[in-house]
């Protein structure tokens, strides 16, 4: 019997669609691979950006700290990305990191020879080296680099007032509100300048000047407030109270104590007393305004409440020389007489210039009876400047005090 066999189409080959399989397994083996989204390169730059996110929330939490040891982690994935240099070499330098500072800003200059931020890290790690000719150039250099960022302009205005450049600086400073017309930061490092130096009158209306660009700044406000009441000024800084919304002052615990000090210059220990209690609950726990406190209730002779806020602020801060003579006054009306020598003993220890405190302490001795101790401690109040008004009432009020040729 003959076999059957299937009869061929015209044109067809056999094995044709095996051909056509071999053909196409040949050509996927040798063709390149699919590309991978996750190869070294582009898995090194992903975990450096997840790394410069981590550091940034750092950042907002204030954790400075983690926030360099993650941007030193994400430059180390990836040395070329230059915002991860940028911030880990202004972190590094607010830190005084300076050897961090420096290598992430030769970093960053070898990627960007240009860049503002690289160039004005290097001029700040210079000034804090005390290196101002170095620090001045490298800020000139970031100046000359920019015409949009304010920063290199800045750096060097604060620099040239540290020089006492004062004609300089307002060059600069005109230059800068010229060119960012809203822009306050130089205004108030020239309050900030007169202010150290003692000229507390023009510091104010230095930050009178950024209050009025930027109204709502808290520090120009506290600044103005501030310089006000050193010049003996109080009604220039309450009528910051008119001009900031509450939750201003309440929320800037410095400005609220310095409106309360205003307060207390004008004689209104009702008003100084009010302001402190508008303080946020979070914030009214701090040493400085509880020895506030304490200091208007005592002038208002409700010593017990006084007391209170002084013993509050030493177990805060134990070594609080003003809460310590404000115990000791207390207990000296009180005639607890050796507890007040307690109290102005270590109050006098932490500030041996403060007069006030030397005079109480000499009181607080001399109620005690030992006058040896007292004459003593009048001695050193003797010593000190201005204090010839001291010495001659406690003398009057302690005639057993006086020198001896004073005494016949």
């Amino acid at each position: 019997m003959t076999p059957t066999t299937t009869p061929r189409r015209p044109g067809s080959r056999p094995g044709l669609a095996v051909c056509a399989c071999l053909a196409f397994v040949a050509c996927s083996t040798v063709s390149p691979p699919a590309h991978d989204p996750l190869d070294a390169g582009e898995w090194r730059s992903a975990k450096s950006r997840m790394y410069q996110d981590l550091a940034r929330q750092c950042l907002q939490a204030e954790d400075h700290e983690r926030a360099q040891r993650l941007l030193q982690q994400a430059v180390q994935f990836d040395a070329g990305d230059a915002r991860s240099l940028e911030l880990l070499a202004q972190i590094a330098q607010s830190g005084g990191d300076l050897a961090t500072a420096t290598s992430a800003a030769q970093m960053l200059l070898r990627l960007q020879p240009e860049s503002v931020a690289g160039w004005c890290t290097v001029g700040a790690v210079a000034e804090a080296r005390n290196q101002n000719d170095a620090a001045e150039a490298a800020y000139r250099r970031a100046l000359a680099a920019t015409t949009t960022d304010p920063r290199p302009a800045i750096d060097l205005h604060r620099l040239l007032l540290a020089q006492g450049r004062e004609s300089e600086a307002a060059a600069l400073r005109d230059r800068l509100t010229t060119q960012f017309p809203r822009l306050i930061e130089a205004r108030l490092d020239h309050g900030a300048h007169l202010a150290a130096g003692g000229h507390w009158g023009d510091a104010a209306t230095a930050f009178e000047a950024a209050l009025a660009i930027q109204p709502d700044d808290a520090g120009a406000a506290t600044g103005m407030a501030l310089g006000a009441i050193m010049s003996n000024a109080p009604a220039t800084a309450l009528s910051l109270s008119d001009r900031l919304p509450p939750r201003a002052r309440i929320e800037n615990p410095s400005l609220q104590l310095t409106l309360a000090i205003a307060h207390l210059q004008e004689g209104n220990c009702d008003a100084a007393l009010r302001e402190l209690e508008l303080t946020d609950p979070v914030l009214a726990d701090r040493v400085s305004l509880r020895v506030l406190r304490g200091e208007i209730l005592f002038r208002m002779q409700r010593l017990d409440a006084a007391q209170v806020e002084f013993e509050r602020a030493l177990a805060l801060a134990p070594d609080t020389a003003r809460a310590h003579a404000g115990l000791g006054r207390i207990l000296l009306l009180q005639k607890r007489h050796h507890a007040a020598v307690r109290a102005l003993q270590r109050a006098v220890q932490l500030q041996p210039g403060n007069r006030a405190s030397q005079a109480l302490l000499t009181a607080a001795l001399a109620a005690t009876g030992d006058l040896d101790a007292a004459r003593r401690q009048l001695a050193t109040l003797r010593r000190l400047a201005d204090a010839g008004a001291l010495v001659a009432e406690l003398e009057r009020l302690h005639p057993g005090l006086a020198a001896p040729e004073a005494r016949r």
